[in-house]
């Protein structure tokens, strides 16, 4: 089987962690996030794969990496010639690719459980130009958002406002669809996938929603950065992931989800929760790191709070 993974977004609100690296370069514990994504491809039975990046030089990094780890699917790359948008991207990947059958389609953000061989199955039964994977949310008004008539897709709202949602279905960035799809694009840019669907309804096209109640996250923030971060270590049955030359002082405590990569050096009687520290930081004594993001060589001194994210080679002074 085939699938389309669009990687070609900067990431913008993953700053300051996305100036000097693709999003989906970003480390989950162990592997790239994009990583992850091809492997979950993998586990269920795409065996050969078209990655969409940017034209930007950051995206260098994507195929390099896959360059120089072997997966154990057929990876293709599709350089986009300039930013096509979301749904410009989607027609730019499936016309480069020569795809004539029905292929799966994941944005190169999405950390998900998604049975995707059932969700296939599912909409292998249909007429459907497409099938939305569905999952369901408290906050619908931050995505796309469907109305369903059984498992037909009959209105798509794109970021409607707080108190007008149709429901709380929200669309997420995986998809089955036909190849067919691109007589329904527009040559207009249309900046987040979402904008398609609904044009795909006006024109009297068969979207289809598969709802799932798994775990699913888009990874476009810090806190659903550290979601996923969290969810890869339960899948690995760990509550931590410390690299071995990691240096952590007496009496300091990891709490929560905690990732420390190779260099790290943490003080005494630290509080370390909920949070990823990235390669050759320093740390002090006595500070607590929560609900946070250091990026590589930052330099934090004694007694300092930090709850956020830190670009690289940050540097806080601490209280003497």
């Amino acid at each position: 089987m085939k699938a389309i993974v669009l990687a070609g977004g900067f990431g913008t609100r993953l700053q300051p962690l996305t100036f000097i690296r693709p999003k989906h370069m970003l480390p989950i514990v162990d592997k790239p996030m994009l990583r992850h994504i091809i492997d979950f491809l993998i586990e269920n039975r795409f065996n050969e794969i078209w990655i969409s990046i940017g034209s930007h030089e950051l995206f260098e990094s994507i195929e390099k990496y896959f360059l120089e780890n072997k997966v154990n699917a057929k990876i293709n790359f599709i350089k986009e010639p300039k930013k096509l948008g979301g749904v410009g991207a989607i027609k730019y990947a499936v016309e480069k690719s020569g795809i004539k059958e029905t292929f799966a389609l994941i944005l190169g953000d999405n950390i998900t459980d998604i049975n995707l061989k059932e969700m296939f199955e599912f909409h292998k039964k249909s007429n459907a130009i497409a099938t939305i994977a569905l999952a369901r949310t408290e906050t619908p008004w931050r995505y796309g958002v469907v109305k369903l008539d059984g498992n037909k897709i009959v209105e798509f709202v794109e970021k409607p406002a707080i108190g007008e949602e149709p429901s709380n279905l929200i669309a997420t960035g995986v998809y089955i669809m036909e190849p067919e799809i691109v007589k329904y694009i527009p040559n207009e840019f249309l900046d987040s996938t979402g904008m398609l669907f609904p044009i795909i309804i006006e024109k009297g096209g068969v979207l289809n929603g598969y709802i799932h109640n798994g775990f699913w996250v888009d990874v476009g923030r810090p806190s659903s950065y550290l979601e996923a971060v969290a969810y890869i270590l339960r899948k690995y049955g760990k509550k931590h992931w410390l690299d071995e030359d990691v240096k952590i002082g007496e009496g300091t405590k990891l709490i929560g989800p905690v990732v420390i990569y190779k260099g790290t050096e943490i003080g005494k009687n630290c509080l370390i929760k909920n949070s990823v520290i990235f390669e050759d930081n320093k740390i002090g004594n006595n500070c607590h790191i929560v609900n946070s993001i250091l990026d590589v060589g930052c330099k934090i001194g004694d007694n300092v709070k930090v709850s956020t994210t830190l670009g690289r080679g940050s540097i806080l002074n601490g209280e003497p």
